[in-house]
């Protein structure tokens, strides 16, 4: 329910129904230049004008309403911003796992080429005694170690590419979960530094 709902709901239990005494409490209450003391004393004097019931509790009400609307709001936005971070980490540990993955399919890749690579080897040590057991021409016999080769530059290369765009959007992730956190601690010192603000003048207002 909103403020000016709940304010609308009090003022009906002094028989007061009208919706721009609402809105000019809300008003009020909303006024961040003011401290409670002087909102209560606005809207005290503002009521005594319009009825002769007693307005003390009202007033009461409606300011630890305002309060549990703040709080509730506050709360929100922090819920909020620790999910942003939540997420992000939970995207950067997914990408990480995925990325280990295909290290560990591009080195099985390496692997069997690798292997591939010493068989042919030995293959062609194999056809080679025999061509030259039976005097017979060696023709294309390095096609075979070419291709090999080629293969194996090629998986070298894709590997080096993709090493280098993990680690660029690690660094990308970082800083903005490092943005994230240094918002959200500056928005506290802020806070803080205003609440510090409010304190002395209300020292001298009960001077």
């Amino acid at each position: 329910m909103e403020l000016v709902d709940q304010v609308t709901l009090q003022l009906k239990t002094i028989h007061l129904e009208d919706t721009d005494i609402s809105e000019y409490i809300v008003g009020i209450v909303e006024d961040e230049s003011l401290e409670e003391d002087e909102k209560r004393e606005a809207i005290s004097e503002f009521l005594a004008e319009t009825t002769d019931e007693s307005t003390d509790t009202i007033i009461d009400t409606i300011l630890s309403q305002w309060k549990t609307i703040q709080h509730n709001l506050e709360k929100e936005e922090s819920d909020r911003k620790t999910q942003q971070i939540e997420k992000a980490q939970a995207l950067e540990k997914e990408r990480l796992m995925k990325a280990e993955k295909e290290r560990e399919e591009l080195a099985r890749l390496a692997a069997e080429t690798a292997s591939a690579k010493q068989l042919s080897k030995e293959q062609k040590l194999q056809r080679d005694r025999l061509r030259q057991q039976y005097g017979e021409m060696d023709e294309g016999s390095n096609d075979d170690d070419l291709m090999v080769n080629q293969n194996a530059a090629l998986i070298q290369e894709k590997e080096r590419l993709r090493r280098e765009e993990m680690k660029k959007q690690n660094e990308k992730e970082k800083e903005r979960n490092k943005m994230l956190l240094d918002k959200q601690r500056q928005q506290k010192l802020d806070k803080d530094a205003e609440n510090k603000k409010k304190g002395p003048k209300k020292d001298r207002k009960r001077i």
